[in-house]
């Protein structure tokens, strides 16, 4: 699935993968569509990946492991 990634030092540290759909409330997978949008309204309120490449959002197709959450919703839990 696509994901939403997020490199410090060259290591992975955070992960989305799932958003929640404002109009109808679903919790729906990201789709490459929707991280690329992600990561530009990131862009837009301020995040700049660093020159050196140590810090950056990145969108990329990966093997997942996915969980419930407390509230119900699945979620990545692992990027393989």
């Amino acid at each position: 699935m696509f994901v939403l990634l997020l490199y410090m030092n060259d290591n992975l540290k955070e992960w989305m993968g799932h958003w929640e759909n404002p109009s109808t409330g679903q919790w729906v997978e990201m789709g490459m569509s929707g991280c690329l949008s992600m990561k530009r309204t990131l862009k837009r309120n301020g995040w700049k990946d660093t020159a050196s490449g140590k810090t950056r959002f990145t969108c990329e197709e990966r093997t997942v492991e996915l969980k419930t959450n407390k509230d119900g919703n699945i979620v990545v839990a692992k990027v393989l």
